[in-house]
């Protein structure tokens, strides 16, 4: 009997640790899958999957184009990747291709931002000159949206929730709000400035920006149902990337094109600033796990470059990379699993190695010598973008 009873009482406790994981993570998924940027529409970039202490690779794909910047997408048995003008489908297993599309990418854009694409219930969204659903399965366009005026996204991708696709259209300054189903318009929001994000979406509210070339910017939150402003938040830099929402915050990182950067923390009830820190000049979205919070910042050629993990109640900082370390980068959004935090490196802006840090000291655990574009991290396996190729590290091959 006490033996009975002891077993249920661990049972309990091990039922409340994975709850408390879990809140305190931000995230409820559990690792099988990353199906959009950042793992879920609040950008929190944290997930309860296992993950590799060591760098052995599963597999690597075959020289795709794969665009430096962005991160894939895993759901079912495909790795989804942008290829700056095709979207490829990867083999979750083996890295083989089964298929790739032509798409139609932004002109006159520099090819270093990437936008990642979206999975959503068999269906794939991604954007570039127009917006664009596909059947996850084959590939075959279901509806296609051209931006009313006529111009692309960059950097920031779609976000899919409740029903509604939600992307923006750069110099455009227009953010729409899109059927899933039929690519109709619901409602779209002009901002001041280039609508860079890739918007983050909980409980209703819509979080996005609007920047101008170094004059700062604007954060907004906006009604999830019909796009009206719920309040806007000014900045001194320019709020260059994209959200991640916890509870009752946002966090965000600003892009200073003279010097720092900042990260903030704002309240996602009426935007005021909760707390604001210096980082290296920055458009990366942190992850949020364990109540911290990851980022990271720098530029080749202008900053410095390195990781911080701050308090996400009080954003004292609790470690940061050393900067001759050289780890992390201002396009790169880092994604935590199994007490790490995934971080790349670059030299003249092209990706070329994936670090794992410990997340409670910052210390390297392991390193390899590719990858390291926004990793996501699902069923045991992570995956970045490097040198044109897709790289899965952990072992197996995950589900398929």
């Amino acid at each position: 009997m006490n033996s009975a009873k002891s077993a249920i009482a661990w049972l309990a406790m091990a039922i409340v640790a994975t709850a408390a994981i879990i809140i305190a993570s931000g995230s409820i998924d559990e690792g099988g899958d990353w199906p959009q940027f950042h793992l879920n529409s609040e950008h929190q970039g944290a997930c309860l999957s296992s993950a590799p202490h060591d760098n052995r690779t599963a597999w690597e794909s075959e020289s795709i184009g794969a665009q430096d910047g962005s991160s894939v997408s895993v759901a079912g048995g495909c790795v989804y990747v942008n290829c700056i003008d095709r979207l490829v489908c990867l083999d979750r297993s083996s890295g083989r291709t089964l298929w790739n599309v032509t798409l139609s990418p932004t002109a006159d854009v520099c090819n270093v931002w990437g936008f990642s694409p979206v999975y959503h219930d068999g269906l794939l969204f991604l954007t570039g000159s127009k917006v664009v659903c596909l059947n996850a399965t084959n590939g075959l366009e279901q509806w296609s949206f051209s931006f009313p005026t006529k111009r692309g996204s960059v950097d920031g991708g779609p976000a899919v929730v409740d029903g509604r696709v939600i992307v923006g259209d750069w110099d455009g300054h227009h953010y729409y709000c899109l059927n899933e189903s039929t690519g109709e318009e619901t409602w779209n929001f002009t901002v001041e400035g280039n609508a860079q994000s890739t918007p983050a979406i909980s409980d209703g509210l819509v979080v996005l920006a609007g920047w101008e070339w170094g004059l700062g910017g604007r954060i907004y939150c906006l009604d999830l149902e019909n796009g009206t402003e719920i309040w806007n938040q000014s900045t001194s830099n320019s709020p260059c990337g994209s959200a991640a929402l916890f509870k009752d915050r946002a966090f965000l990182t600003t892009y200073n094109f003279e010097g720092d950067g900042d990260i903030l923390a704002v309240s996602l009830h009426n935007g005021s600033l909760l707390w604001q820190k210096s980082i290296a000049r920055s458009d990366s979205t942190p992850a949020l796990a364990d109540g911290r919070l990851y980022v990271c910042g720098g530029a080749d050629g202008f900053s410095d470059k390195a990781t911080y993990c701050f308090d996400a109640e009080n954003g004292d900082l609790i470690w940061k990379t050393e900067p001759q370390d050289e780890i992390g980068e201002w396009r790169c959004s880092p994604a935590y699993a199994d007490g790490l935090v995934f971080v790349g490196q670059t030299q003249n802006m092209n990706y070329t190695a994936l670090c794992a840090l410990d997340a409670a000291t910052g210390k390297m655990v392991w390193r390899y010598p590719a990858g390291g574009s926004a990793p996501a991290v699902a069923d045991g396996l992570i995956y970045s973008i490097g040198y044109g190729r897709v790289y899965a590290f952990g072992e197996g091959g995950g589900s398929s």
